[in-house]
């Protein structure tokens, strides 16, 4: 079983789809990819050409959203960053129909930045 945790920054884009978009239904959405995740099933396509540490991986997964009546190829794309094999971050979701709310690799690789530093000073503090 792997260990699947949501960045702040993830969070912060559920909620905005929670409070702003009134897609109440996002968090069943998420948790059909997640229980693949926790049981070690890696979905969606592998992003190419990070600069992010070896042995390690982001990936996007497409998730209909119930809450708009659309499918997958109208409805939200996830990203989760695989660290080696034993814990997963969600990193973000968007709409596709939010353009604006898209990242780009640059961006990506910082929220990976981030997370690896905080787990370096939250293990050099032990």
């Amino acid at each position: 079983m792997k260990s699947v945790v949501p960045t702040k920054h993830f969070a912060d884009d559920v909620k905005f789809y929670i409070n702003k978009k009134k897609f109440t239904k996002i968090k069943a959405d998420i948790a059909t990819v997640t229980n693949e995740l926790k049981e070690g099933n890696l979905v969606g396509d592998k992003l190419q050409d990070l600069d992010i540490p070896e042995g390690t991986a982001v990936y996007k997964v497409r998730i209909a959203n119930s809450s708009a009546n659309v499918g997958k190829s109208n409805g939200f794309r996830l990203l989760y960053y695989v660290v080696i094999e034993d814990k997963i971050y969600l990193l973000t979701i968007y709409s596709k129909k939010d353009d604006i709310r898209v990242i780009n690799d640059k961006q990506i690789e910082l929220l990976i930045r981030n997370i690896l530093n905080e787990e370096n000073s939250s293990e050099n503090s032990n």
